[in-house]
């Protein structure tokens, strides 16, 4: 089994350990009850594979900052979208999309903005009658879904017309972790219970794990990346993938769900606190270790 890549000081977490621990984690976490705390509860609420495409873009733009301040605006959002958002989207003509996002925003995602995801997606939608063409096509292409959802996102802005969506779809040649593109494709790709497993064209092996700030802390405090000050990049959430194939080469993004949680339950902070001791992961953590 090959070793994760070890922190910058040095500190290298047991294979064998790490797996266990990380399987206690991915128990505790990895539950449906968790779902309602997670974005994926809206596109899991639609039978229909459109349906599921469409909601769950949608919600994993908005996955960013706090989940208990975003959950609610896409409540409101979701009742406007009514029964079938693949539908209503696909419709959608610039003066609709301003209605449905009327009075909508998260943080420094403004009305206009929502208005401008909405009928991006929904012009992909009309186009395709699916969102995966681009990321389908490079997979089999051999550039990687990486490349896919960048294409994804390119068509998305191309569709949006007079309208910007903003932070909500990221620009061309952003050098960022695109970690709501690849949390959407995990939402996808996956078929556990808890993801969709809407899209079988693309194996869980393929996926990149969705890396965000949560997840980078703790994925660096338990030792799977390196340490370093500046915030997540592409690289380390390509890094982190490639650590998590030594526990599961056919699936390593299955653990997301359980760290990223641990970080949106509020239960990780980063620092000593009273959650170490029931925590999965203290074994192997640089904080329970008493190591900076």
């Amino acid at each position: 089994m090959t070793r994760p890549a070890a922190p910058r000081k040095g500190r290298v977490p047991d294979p064998a350990a790490m797996a266990g621990l990380l399987e206690s984690a991915y128990t505790r976490w990895h539950r449906p009850e968790e779902i309602q705390r997670d974005p994926l509860r809206f596109p899991r609420r639609y039978p229909a594979v459109p349906d599921q495409e469409a909601a769950g873009f949608i919600a994993a733009a908005f996955a960013f900052g706090r989940v208990a301040a975003f959950l609610p605006v896409l409540e409101a959002l979701f009742a406007r979208l009514g029964p079938t958002p693949a539908a209503f989207l696909a419709a959608l003509d610039p003066d609709g999309a301003r209605m449905a996002a009327e009075g909508l925003g998260h943080r420094f995602a403004r009305p206009h903005h929502v208005a401008g995801l909405l009928l991006g997606t929904g012009a992909v939608l009309r186009q395709d009658g699916t969102l995966r063409g681009p990321v389908v096509r490079a997979s089999r292409d051999g550039r990687g879904v990486t490349a896919g959802l960048r294409d994804l996102a390119v068509a998305v802005r191309a569709g949006s017309g007079p309208l910007d969506p903003g932070f909500l779809v990221p620009l061309e040649g952003r050098t960022g972790p695109l970690k709501r593109l690849h949390l959407f494709l995990r939402w996808m790709v996956r078929n556990d219970g808890i993801d969709l497993g809407a899209w079988p064209e693309i194996p869980a092996a393929a996926l990149v794990f969705p890396m965000d700030v949560h997840v980078s802390r703790i994925a660096r405090l338990l030792g799977l990346i390196p340490d370093r000050t500046s915030g997540p990049s592409l690289g380390d959430a390509l890094a982190l993938t490639t650590a998590l194939r030594a526990f599961d080469p056919d699936d390593p993004v299955r653990f997301d769900f359980a760290l990223s949680h641990l970080g949106i339950s509020g239960k990780c902070s980063g620092k000593a606190g009273n959650a170490c001791p029931d925590c999965p992961l203290a074994p192997v953590c640089s904080v329970r270790q008493g190591t900076p």
